[in-house]
Formats: C-alpha cells, sequence, structure tokens
C-alpha cells in the first residue's frame, strides 16, 4: 500500500459513520447522482462500485434494476457501514488496485470521486479493461477544476496534503488512461462541479 492509500484509508475511515452530514458527503453527492442518471442497467446485470464507501451510490444503482451488485473500499469502516446499510448488495474491504474479481466478469464499473486517489490510474484502467465484459461500461464523476485551479492542487497542495488526494485530472487526460487500456465510445462532459466520464469495452 502506497503512502496516498494509507491516507486514504486512514482519513475515510475516521469519517465513515458521519460521511453523509460531512463536508466531503456532501461534496461528493452530485458527483454519485450524475452516475445513478447516466447508468442503464438491465435485470441481471452484475455492477462493481469501486471505492464504494457507505454503499449509496450502489445502492441507489440497485434500485434501477435486478442486479448483482458488489463493492469495494479500502475503508474498513465506511464497508462496515455499507453492510449496514444495503444488506442486498456485497461489500468487501479490499484494495481498489488490483481488482479482486475474475476476468470478463462485471457489466458496469462506477467510480465516484475517487478516482484521484488512485496511484497509479493506468493500472486502474487496465483491471477495468480485464474484469469488464464485452461492451461493458466504466462511469467516473471527478472533481472538475479549472485547469489553474488543478494546477495549483496537482502541484502545491496535494503533494503536501494528508488526505490521500494524488492527482486531478483533465477530462483529455481521462481519455488517455482508458483510450490506452483498449477502450472505446468514450464520452466525456463537465457540469458544475462534476466531470463526467464513460467508456465502453
Amino acid at each position: 500500500m502506497g503512502k496516498k492509500t494509507e491516507q486514504s484509508q486512514k482519513v475515510y475511515n475516521e469519517m465513515a459513520w458521519e460521511y453523509d452530514s460531512a463536508p466531503e458527503g456532501r461534496y461528493t453527492r452530485p458527483h454519485k447522482e450524475e452516475i445513478i442518471k447516466k447508468a442503464a442497467l438491465r435485470d441481471g446485470d452484475n455492477i462493481l462500485d469501486v471505492a464504494c464507501g457507505n454503499g449509496y451510490l450502489l445502492g441507489e444503482l440497485s434500485k434501477k434494476a435486478r442486479v448483482n451488485a458488489f463493492g469495494v473500499d479500502i475503508s474498513e469502516n465506511m464497508i462496515a457501514s455499507a453492510r449496514e446499510r444495503y444488506p442486498a448488495c456485497t461489500f468487501t474491504a479490499s484494495y481498489c488496485i488490483p481488482l479482486s474479481f475474475e476476468n470478463e466478469s462485471m457489466d458496469v464499473i462506477t467510480v465516484s470521486c475517487a478516482f484521484h486517489h488512485f496511484e497509479t490510474p493506468q493500472v486502474f484502467a487496465n483491471e477495468c479493461m480485464r474484469v469488464l465484459k464485452k461492451n461493458g461500461k466504466v462511469l467516473i464523476a471527478e472533481p472538475f477544476f479549472s485547469p489553474v485551479v488543478r494546477w495549483l492542487a496537482n502541484t502545491v497542495v496535494f503533494p503536501f496534503s494528508k488526505t490521500g488526494d494524488v492527482r486531478v485530472y483533465s477530462q483529455k487526460e481521462l481519455q488517455l488512461f482508458f483510450e490506452s487500456a483498449g477502450f472505446t465510445d468514450i464520452e466525456s462532459y463537465t457540469t458544475g462541479t462534476v466531470l463526467f466520464f464513460s467508456a465502453r469495452k
């Protein structure tokens, strides 16, 4: 586990039980709502929410169709909260990279406001390609910063912060990760504080 991953685990373990009412929970809610709006799900789909937190996103997605819902997060306390709140979903406390799922086992992978915590983003994109079935989709919602704010965050704030943030990305940077992994049919747009991104295997 890298230094930033350790920081993320500590931070989210501490805030797990009050997450929804904390500033972090309020900030990330629009990101989850954008994924909920865009996710096209079918009965029987296998969904994996990576860095699932307390399970809110997965719980809401499970209302859209009769799906098999899986969530992983490095925070044991977040997973405990998620299991308590959404007993019909399957939650596991584990690393997000690599993913502990079989090849071509998932129809949809979601990541809400967590990609910027990943220390090896290209490895994660490659893992999505491995785990998704043919025509499977990855849906990501990330913080949208202007170029100047993004530069300040990446060069001045994140290197010294203890919150586990690694780097925020532009639409083009996100696209390159997933193109390099072999994804096609890429869509991205910004709305308010949210950068939404999707790609198909």
